[in-house]
């Protein structure tokens, strides 16, 4: 064997870990919560730049109760793949964002936790098979944690996917599934609720047209179950899609909604709320990326 041969089985193995561990160096080291980014106070902030919100499309972001995932997703540029996104947290050190394996075909998107952080509610087109040519139109599908990692995508089935295009799902801490009905057309068909119970999900009820009517999509349930945040086109809004709140009354009936006001508002797309765990903190999406803000903005608008 010539001596240039067997140099090069030496280095080129050192060459490839030398150029692994330049590439591991190049994310910063995370630590604490929420990746280690200042809280936000009254006014929104872009979570995470150059981490989170970064090039292509994200959105729709969850923390898990225990602190030990992040998840949200993303349309890549260029290919415009829709996949969902993990960040872990360990040993006290976020990792670097991961698409999740199951997500890397077909679309993928509008991922959504359970408050126990134990189930995923997510929108795919992937084939009811699971071979094949993607559906025309998507379902809900779920996935389950076990012993750390996420399990194959299950189909929910009938009477939720019943419904034709079912999108935007949540899944509430009373055990309420809630999401938008939508046209062929995309345009919003409302918001139903489906509530979970061992025997799987009941018929799904379609919430009050006088309050959530029109254009209204993105149910979102906050922590102590008293704010409905959605995102909705309506006249006197600040632009296309706007934030708004429906508030739980002394007798459990939702008031109508309130625009959440141009302290979040502004005339691009604002859309895809979710909150943190604990309630203190409200994220959603605005040209392509998260932003996150207090959770007192809302308060402020609370009837007293």
């Amino acid at each position: 064997m010539k001596k240039e041969a067997i140099y090069a089985g030496i280095l080129l193995p050192l060459l490839f870990i030398v150029m692994d561990q330049a590439q591991q160096s190049d994310f910063p080291v995370l630590n604490g919560p929420y990746l280690g980014q200042k809280p936000p106070g009254l006014t929104p902030e872009i979570f995470a730049p150059g981490i989170v919100s970064k090039e292509g499309d994200q959105a729709r972001l969850f923390l898990a109760p225990d602190g030990s995932e992040i998840i949200y997703w993303e349309r890549e540029p260029g290919s415009g793949k829709m996949r969902i996104i993990s960040i872990l947290n360990e040993g006290g050190v976020w990792s670097e964002p991961e698409v999740l394996p199951f997500s890397e075909e077909y679309i993928n998107m509008e991922p959504c936790l359970s408050p126990d952080g134990k189930k995923m509610f997510f929108v795919s087109n992937r084939p009811l098979s699971g071979k094949g040519e993607g559906e025309k139109f998507p379902n809900i599908w779920m996935v389950e944690k076990n012993n750390g990692t996420w399990s194959e995508p299950m189909d929910i089935g009938d009477p939720v996917n019943r419904l034709d295009i079912v999108v935007q799902p949540f899944y509430a801490v009373d055990d309420r599934l809630y999401f938008g009905g939508q046209n062929a057309d995309g345009s919003s068909r409302g918001i139903y609720c489906s509530q979970h119970a061992a025997g799987g999900f009941a018929e799904p009820e379609k919430l009050d047209e006088g309050i959530f009517g029109g254009q209204v999509s993105g149910p979102c349930v906050s922590p102590d179950n008293r704010a409905f945040v959605v995102h909705a086109r309506k006249d006197g809004g600040f632009g296309s899609w706007d934030l708004y709140a429906s508030f739980r009354d002394a007798s459990g009936s939702r008031g109508p909604l309130v625009n959440l006001g141009n302290a979040i508002n502004t005339e691009a797309d604002e859309a895809g709320a979710s909150f943190s765990p604990d309630g203190k903190y409200l994220f959603f999406s605005r040209e392509g990326d998260i932003c996150w803000v207090s959770a007192k903005v809302i308060e402020e608008l609370r009837p007293k």
